[in-house]
C-alpha cells in the first residue's frame, strides 16, 4: 500500500513538472530556459550559433550559440513556419495571410493573400514557396509574392524544395503534390481518385440493376395469343 502510494504521488510530481515546463538538459548537463510560455510551432537553423523559432500569438525567439531570447514581432498572428536563406534574409508565415521578412536588422510585414498559411520554404533569396488553406500555393520571386496554380483544394501543411525545378507540399486527407519546375502535380490526389471512385461504383450499380432487370425478363414466362 506505501509503495503504491510514493509511487502514484511520484508520477504527480512528475507529470506537474512538465507540465509547469523543466529547462532542457543536453548531453553535457547545460540547462536552456525558454524565453516565453506561448506554444512554438517552427524552428530553423542558421548554423550552430544562429536559430530562430517562431509560435503563437507572432512570437519570435532567436538563439545565438549560448541562449534563446525574445525578439520584436511586428505581428500578433499565430505565426506556423520559418525558413531562413541566411543570417540576415529570413521568412515566417502563419494565420490571416501573415508573411513577415526579416532583413538581418528587424522582422517586418510583407503583403500578401489572406490565407492562413502553414509552411515555408525558401530555395534562394530569389526564389520561396508558401503553402496554406483550401490548397492555396504562393512563391517569392525575389520582389513579392504571387498565387500560384494548386491542383487541390485540401490543406496544405508542409512544402520542402530540392532545388527550384523540384518541390513537394504535403496535406489533409493524404494529398501529396509535385512541382515539376512548370506546374505542380498531384502525386496522389484524393480529390480527384474519390470523385472517380464515386462515378465507377454509380456505374456498376447501374449495370447491376440492369443486368438483374434483364435476367427477371428472361425468366418470365411467354404469353401465346388463343
Amino acid at each position: 500500500m506505501l509503495r503504491s502510494f510514493i509511487l502514484k504521488v511520484s508520477l504527480l510530481v512528475v507529470t506537474a513538472l512538465l507540465c509547469v515546463g523543466v529547462p532542457i538538459v543536453n548531453a553535457e548537463g547545460v540547462n536552456w530556459t525558454s524565453p516565453t510560455t506561448e506554444r512554438l510551432n517552427s524552428v530553423y537553423m542558421v548554423s550552430a550559433s544562429d536559430a530562430w523559432a517562431v509560435g503563437d500569438w507572432g512570437t519570435i525567439i532567436h538563439w545565438n550559440g549560448t541562449e534563446w531570447s525574445n525578439v520584436t514581432s511586428p505581428t500578433i498572428f499565430g505565426l506556423c513556419s520559418v525558413s531562413m536563406v541566411s543570417a540576415d534574409d529570413g521568412w515566417a508565415v502563419g494565420t490571416l495571410g501573415t508573411i513577415i521578412h526579416w532583413n538581418g536588422t528587424e522582422w517586418s510585414t510583407v503583403t500578401s493573400p489572406p490565407q492562413t498559411f502553414y509552411s515555408v520554404h525558401m530555395v534562394g533569396a530569389s526564389d520561396g514557396w508558401a503553402v496554406g488553406y483550401e490548397g492555396t500555393i504562393i512563391r517569392w520571386n525575389g520582389t513579392d509574392w504571387s498565387n500560384v496554380t494548386s491542383p487541390t483544394t485540401e490543406r496544405l501543411l508542409s512544402v520542402d524544395a530540392v532545388s527550384a525545378s523540384d518541390a513537394w507540399a504535403v496535406g489533409d486527407h493524404g494529398t501529396i503534390i509535385r512541382w515539376t519546375g512548370t506546374e505542380w502535380i498531384p502525386e496522389f490526389p484524393p480529390t480527384i481518385l474519390t470523385p472517380l471512385l464515386t462515378s465507377l461504383t454509380l456505374v456498376a450499380v447501374v449495370m447491376a440493376k440492369t443486368i438483374s432487370k434483364k435476367r427477371r425478363s428472361a425468366s418470365l414466362p411467354s404469353k401465346t395469343q388463343s
